[in-house]
């Protein structure tokens, strides 16, 4: 269940809901004008994928810290009123096991290639 429904149900504590999932959201919406702007093939094109990619970044920047310091263990800083964040069962655990790092890695290298890329002109590789 996406962060924002869970915690709309109660079933996830806003103090980890509400910064990742609103993270998550604008990431997303910001990703058609930033996918838009790099087609168009102009530096500032260039310049607005770099920024959508650091948001990301930041974003789970964001949610993995919140993540730690909200969940039960030796990392935990904030007790949320409701127990855990959910991920520790199948099949809420894909998603901090698998699609996380495979997003940060994608980033990356959309970041890579846009940086090997000169300002004025696209080359893919």
């Amino acid at each position: 269940m996406p962060t924002l429904a869970a915690w709309l149900h109660g079933a996830m504590p806003g103090v980890f809901a509400l910064p990742a999932g609103i993270g998550d959201v604008l990431t997303g919406l910001f990703a058609v004008p930033a996918a838009i702007a790099v087609g168009a093939g102009t530096a500032q094109g260039r310049r607005a994928a770099i920024t959508w990619n650091l948001f990301g970044l930041a974003d789970f920047a964001v949610a993995i810290t919140m993540g730690f310091i909200t969940s039960p263990g030796p990392f935990q800083l904030i007790v949320p009123n409701l127990p855990s964040i959910g991920t520790g069962a199948y099949p809420d655990v894909l998603t901090p096991a698998f699609v996380v790092p495979s997003s940060i890695l994608l980033h990356a290298l959309s970041l890579r290639q846009l940086m090997r890329q000169r300002a004025g002109s696209v080359q893919p590789r």
